[in-house]
Formats: C-alpha cells, structure tokens, sequence
C-alpha cells in the first residue's frame, strides 16, 4: 500500500497491537494509535487506511507473534525416547505456552482476539470473521495433535478429537479471561491443571 514503506511496519503493528490489547477496538482512536506509531494521523490512514485495517493486522500480527510459540508447542517431536504420540504432554505444552505469555509482565493481561470476538461479534463482522478464522487454525492444530493420538491408542477412549479440541480452545480463551479479571495467575493455572486430567489414562488402562 503506497506510503506503508516510510515506515518500520513491525515496530508500528506492535505498537498498534499493544494500544487496541490494552484500550479496547471502540475505545481507541486513531490518535491513539498514530500517537503510540510515532506517526502523524494522516500518514496512518494514508499507508494502511482506518482503525478497523488497523484491528485486521494487528489480529494477524498477535497471531504470528503470540499463536506461533503456542502452535508449536503442539509439536509431538520424534526425537523422545517413547515415539508413540502423548497427548497429555502436547496440551500441556500448549497450555504452558499460554502461561508463559501471560507472565511476561511486559505482555497486556488477556487476549486480543477474546477482546476483539466480544466487542466486534454481531457488530462488526469483518474484525469477528478474523479472529473466527485465527481459532479456527488453532482448533485445526488442535484436533489433528488428538486424533494422531486416538489412531496410535493414546487418547482414553470414548474421547472425540474435535470436540476435545473445542475444548481445550475454550480452555485456552478462559485462561486470559481469568487472567485479565483477576490480575495474577493462580486461577490461570487451577484451570489447566483440571483441563489435563481429561488426558489421564484410566484406573483400568494404567493397570493393564
């Protein structure tokens, strides 16, 4: 987009990111955001148009900067010692990932695209389909860790892959909604915890 190279586009989206995570999409401005960029308004809009293009990337930015580490720690390397997948290890990896974000005293409590879902669902469908589309990939991530893990008998039966992965997403979303409500990480950490012990192999199968 003409005039987007006059500026370090990573610093900018980062510091946009940081004003709608910590302010809110209806609360900020476009002052705030050009004020937070060190950019004039005009130059702003001239280079990536209104606040809601500005929302749109910085969703993508959050995701690429915040989903990447969480992605990946869904990873089952090959390399342990055991090779068969363990599920219970990758949702944990996935959740600590979370954790670690959420202590980062640098980091907004919360979540951006929770923020964003619940101001712009039913209102402002294009910033809504966003961050459908962000879950929508973690989901996918998600089901695919469980159902690798129900081909190769390490997912306790009668659990379904996609449903669970809803589930550990919303696990994930709750998270940074208690995080944000209550300022520390002591609820955020009862909560994983819990949601671990649906991956725990039954009396019966530990004996077996």
């Amino acid at each position: 987009m003409a005039g987007a190279r006059k500026f370090d586009e990573t610093a900018l989206l980062d510091a946009v990111l940081q004003v709608f995570w910590q302010q809110g999409y209806q609360a900020t401005t476009m002052a705030d955001l050009a004020a937070a960029a060190g950019v004039q308004r005009g130059s702003l809009y001239h280079a990536y148009g209104g606040k809601e293009d500005l929302l749109l990337r910085a969703l993508d930015r959050y995701a690429e900067r915040q989903g990447g580490a969480v992605l990946a720690a869904l990873a089952d390397p090959d390399q342990r010692p055991d090779p068969r997948p363990d599920p219970r290890r990758a949702i944990a990896g996935f959740l600590d990932a979370h954790l670690r974000r959420m202590a980062d005293p640098d980091t907004p409590a919360g979540c951006l695209m929770c923020q964003t879902a619940l101001e712009c669902g039913g209102r402002d469908p294009i910033p809504a389909e966003r961050v459908r589309h962000h879950f929508l990939r973690t989901e996918g991530v998600l089901r695919a860790v469980l159902e690798r893990a129900r081909q190769d008998g390490a997912l306790p039966a009668g659990i379904e892959p996609q449903a669970l992965a809803r589930f550990y997403l919303g696990v994930s979303r709750g998270m940074a909604v208690l995080h944000r409500a209550y300022g520390d990480l002591d609820a955020v950490r009862d909560l994983a915890r819990e949601s671990l012990r649906l991956l725990e192999p039954s009396s019966s199968a530990r004996t077996a």
